[in-house]
């Protein structure tokens, strides 16, 4: 699973990481140095002193020995012996440990006569140590210096892409009167981006606004044969049809036409941007909410299903009216075409209301698709295209409502509008 760090984050991490890496070798290069050149330098160092050491045995000259430096002598005999910690000293450059304190030491024999020069490296192992702790305050300076320089640098690098994803999470992007994004960037990889992200977003716009010019172009052409249709059954039923039946089937007509007419007026509002003109019609929901009942009742009864209105608590808010009727009215149809037996349960309280059923309900992986366009809960029920679902979705967006499917505790569905978002 690929871990989820921010871009900045990451920045930071490798400039750490590369300071760690170097400064880590480089101390590593140091150390080894220091070792090395330590015990190339006594060596030399002692080899000469002790050369010079001799030569002036040799001419019965007098020599000088340093405080730290001492010189022990075994003849052919093995007399006087060397200290036990020099017991095993071989001719050459060694190191020995004296009461747990390090010494250099360089043997030679001559003529059967073992010279040992020692000296003490407690001072050499002081400036040492002091030369160790300047290393590792180096490397872990030089690991903060990386950490800052990692900050400042990621928030330089980040600050066009950052600027830049919110330029396009911003909703004003969508208009037509938008400024290009690539306009206010430096011709490079994240100007190429914002280039990218403005040739999208124009597409956007076109499909967003040849849809608009579609949805009222089409909404307006099917006002005036609606009206015909409209006016046509008041005339009809104002003469007295003599037939019942013929009545029945007139208001039927009459009804379904106001019910287009109601769906033609909630596409010019959804045509329209958020940010339009206020809808002047506006209703509460206890009022709209009994007037869909009302309408309703007839069809649910021809089913043999209950169709009730409860009231769990007073909603004293204004909501626009053909957009809150819109959205009850496909809740209920569709509680309506999909429950068999039972009842249907229109539940109002403060801040929203929910729509029940008795129904078979719908598995828990498929109430998300029952929201897409053209997706039906049952496709052996009716001739419906899918789009009751996803108008209401539409419309809640657009208001700022919360819309979820869940199950009813007591069987079938419960579609829940919360005119809060929260």
């Amino acid at each position: 699973m690929i871990e989820r760090r921010s871009l900045a984050r990451r920045i930071v991490v490798a400039f750490v990481l590369m300071a760690l890496v170097v400064a880590g070798l480089f101390s590593l290069t140091v150390v080894m140095s220091i070792s090395y050149t330590e015990e190339n330098y006594a060596s030399s160092s002692m080899s000469k002193r002790l050369d010079d050491i001799l030569g002036s045995l040799d001419r019965g000259l007098p020599f000088h020995l340093e405080p730290d430096t001492e010189l022990y002598v075994r003849g052919p005999d093995g007399q006087p012996p060397l200290p036990a910690w020099l017991a095993r000293v071989k001719p050459g450059f060694q190191e020995a440990y004296r009461d747990g304190d390090e010494h250099h030491v360089v043997a030679r024999e001559e003529g059967g006569t073992l010279y040992v020069l020692v000296q003490d490296q407690e001072e050499f192992e002081r400036r040492e140590d002091v030369l160790y702790v300047v290393i590792a305050i180096a490397f872990v300076l030089s690991l903060l210096a990386a950490w800052g320089l990692g900050l400042l640098m990621a928030r330089r690098v980040i600050a066009p892409v950052v600027r830049l994803s919110e330029q396009v999470q911003h909703r004003g992007q969508l208009l037509t009167a938008a400024p290009p994004l690539a306009d206010g960037y430096a011709p490079d990889e994240v100007g190429r981006l914002a280039a990218a992200f403005d040739a999208t977003l124009g597409e956007l716009r076109q499909a967003l606004g040849r849809e608009r010019i579609f949805t009222s172009d089409v909404s307006h052409e099917l006002r005036t044969p609606l009206m015909v249709i409209a006016s046509t059954c008041d005339v009809l039923l104002a003469q007295g049809p003599s037939d019942p039946k013929q009545e029945k089937q007139i208001r039927r007509i009459q009804a379904s036409c106001a019910e287009m007419q109601e769906l033609v007026e909630t596409f010019m509002r959804l045509a329209r941007t958020p940010d339009g003109t206020r809808d002047e019609t506006e209703t509460t929901l206890a009022q709209l909410a009994g007037e869909q009942v009302d309408r309703l009742q007839p069809e649910a009864a021809g089913r043999g299903l209950e169709l009730t209105l409860v009231s769990e608590g007073d909603d004293a808010g204004h909501y626009p009216a053909p957009l809150l009727r819109a959205v009850i009215s496909n809740l209920l149809r569709n509680a309506i075409h999909y429950t068999d037996r039972g009842f249907v349960r229109l539940v109002l309280r403060q801040g929203g209301f929910s729509v029940c059923d008795s129904g078979a309900g719908i598995p828990p992986e498929k109430r998300e698709s029952v929201f897409q366009p053209f997706v039906r809960g049952d496709a052996t029920r009716g001739d419906g295209l899918g789009l009751g679902l996803s108008l209401v979705q539409r419309i809640c967006q657009r208001q700022g409502w919360h819309i979820r499917l869940s199950e009813n505790p007591s069987g079938g569905c419960e579609f829940r509008v919360d005119f809060s978002a929260s």
